[in-house]
């Protein structure tokens, strides 16, 4: 007995400094002697066969308590926190960001490259859409593996009845389809599209969160490249094939257009464009899909804005400036119906929610010094003070980072106007307009020089109006008429170029002559040398 009592001193020694019950002044004065006291005591009183009995158990403690001692000691290292995407060209590294820094549920970490990215979360905002709604759930459920589709998210946007209660009566039952996993979010009241993302967004559970139109099809597959891409770069956004939907088949248009690539004009909109890059400007806004933590990290939506527009903006700037990318995914098509004369395609919904003026808000959050040649008026900058915490986060660069990524677009395209010019008549002393010629001088149309030349990859072959996203287009009896911009040079109805000897010529051969009336083309010109408008530039 006496043998273990003494040995219990020892091992009550090295419990109670485990357990940190022992202040930490005593671990070293009093606790450690008594320690060593009790081994000399056994040694002392005991047997020799006994004491050797408990040597091994006794130096184990010893050593326990050793470490114990030594630990506070040791030196702490902070590790470093990862930074996604460092080292590689154009990406921008930003640290992970806890989701305890964050408000409002955001903030998260990036996965790795190559992660464990599975799931789709699919986002609907949905305004009296009726059976559209129920018709894009029930095709993104049937074409999509229930292992892949965590959850289609309807948000509900002030329908009236609510969208839940016409699943309910529709013969389909996709609300308890098992194999189609549907959730209900709800706006009392109509607050407008990217309200109806953002809530939808924060509420997405899967790996990416894909925002789609409450009007859409999917196609087989549409899945897969998308998670392909994001697993490429977790900060990336894709944008899928965008297509035309039959309404009558509520499935892809025979023979459809695709359509994925915008750009940013300087009146804060967007015009849609094409070329051989797979990497998109601008997104128009309905469909887009991203990882759920890079959503997170950079905010998601600007949740002052209300109503329609402006929020594919918001975020495209978001990515570019913030270390982000788009990028479009060619086999993954969807298609989208567009609003035409047909009445199943027109909005039965009016957004109740205070009006604000949402491309103001970019422009005032974005444009930096740019906003002097921005043709939208910027709100003040006091509005836009929600920006500044995860601007800061993700050190986001300025405005003019996005101009010279997509230089090609804006300075070669002609977006971005080196100068603005009229043309003017010599013999006349009248200037070239749209229709035909008319008066000079201060408040006259101007031109400048726009779109890629093809042959060249520089700028120009066309003539832009200078503050508008048109340029001089086909030309009939009533004169030249305006239409958007083909930038990177390919609608050869956009060919128009000053010669050397002051000519205005159309395509490769033809000319304008100037009469009493309108303009003409004279399609001799080129081949006679018979010299047309002779113009001069007018400053």
């Amino acid at each position: 007995m006496r043998q273990l009592l003494v040995f219990l001193i020892p091992c009550s020694v090295t419990l109670c400094q485990v357990s940190g019950a022992c202040p930490s002044e005593v671990h070293g004065a009093l606790l450690w002697p008594l320690s060593v006291a009790a081994l000399a005591l056994q040694v002392l009183l005991g047997k020799r066969s006994n004491w050797l009995h408990f040597l091994s158990l006794l130096l184990m403690l010893w050593a326990a308590q050793a470490l114990v001692l030594l630990a506070p000691l040791v030196p702490h290292v902070e590790v470093p926190m990862a930074r996604i995407g460092e080292g590689v060209e154009g990406i921008h590294p930003i640290r992970e960001v806890p989701t305890s820094e964050a408000l409002d549920g955001f903030g998260g970490s990036l996965v790795e490259k190559g992660g464990a990215i599975r799931s789709i979360s699919v986002v609907l905002p949905c305004a009296e859409e009726r059976e559209n709604a129920i018709r894009t759930v029930e095709r993104f459920c049937r074409r999509t593996p229930s292992d892949i589709l965590k959850e289609v998210l309807v948000v509900d946007d002030g329908s009236n009845p609510p969208l839940v209660e016409l699943f309910k009566q529709n013969d389909l039952r996709l609300d308890q389809d098992p194999s189609c996993v549907v959730r209900f979010l709800r706006h009392e009241v109509t607050t407008g599209l990217m309200a109806a993302k953002l809530t939808g967004g924060r509420e997405a559970q899967g790996d990416v969160i894909a925002f789609i139109d409450c009007h859409c099809a999917p196609q087989e597959n549409w899945y897969q490249e998308i998670l392909e891409q994001v697993r490429l770069n977790p900060r990336r956004m894709v944008v899928p094939a965008i297509t035309d939907l039959d309404m009558d088949t509520f499935d892809e248009h025979k023979d459809s257009q695709v359509n994925a690539k915008c750009y940013l004009t300087f009146d804060a909109d967007f015009k849609w464009f094409d070329d051989e890059s797979d990497f998109i400007p601008t997104i128009s806004g309905g469909l887009v899909a991203m990882g759920r933590e890079w959503f997170n990290l950079t905010g998601g939506f600007d949740e002052g804005m209300h109503g329609w527009g402006g929020e594919n903006l918001d975020q495209s700037l978001r990515a570019w400036l913030c270390g982000g990318e788009i990028v479009r995914a060619k086999s993954s098509r969807i298609a989208h119906m567009w609003r035409t004369s047909d009445r199943r395609t027109a909005t039965h919904y009016r957004i109740k929610a205070r009006p604000t003026n949402n491309r103001g808000r970019v422009v005032a959050a974005w444009f930096g010094p740019f906003r002097e040649v921005a043709r939208s008026a910027a709100v003040d900058e006091a509005a836009v003070q929600n920006y500044a915490s995860f601007k800061e986060r993700l050190h986001c660069r300025p405005f003019s980072y996005f101009i010279y990524r997509f230089r090609k677009l804006y300075l070669e395209g002609g977006v971005l106007a080196r100068e603005s010019f009229q043309l003017q008549e010599v013999s006349s002393g009248l200037c070239l307009q749209t229709q035909k010629l008319g008066d000079c001088g201060p408040g006259r149309s101007r031109l400048q020089l726009g779109n890629v030349d093809r042959s060249t990859g520089k700028c120009c072959s066309g003539l832009r109006i200078h503050g508008s996203n048109n340029c001089f287009d086909y030309f009939d009896k009533s004169g030249i008429h305006p239409y958007a911009c083909d930038v990177m040079g390919r609608n050869m109805n956009q060919q128009y170029r000053l010669l050397e000897d002051g000519r205005l010529q159309k395509g490769d051969t033809d000319c304008m002559v100037a009469g009493s009336g309108p303009l003409e083309e004279d399609r001799r010109a080129g081949d006679q040398g018979v010299p047309g408008v002779s113009p001069r530039a007018c400053q």
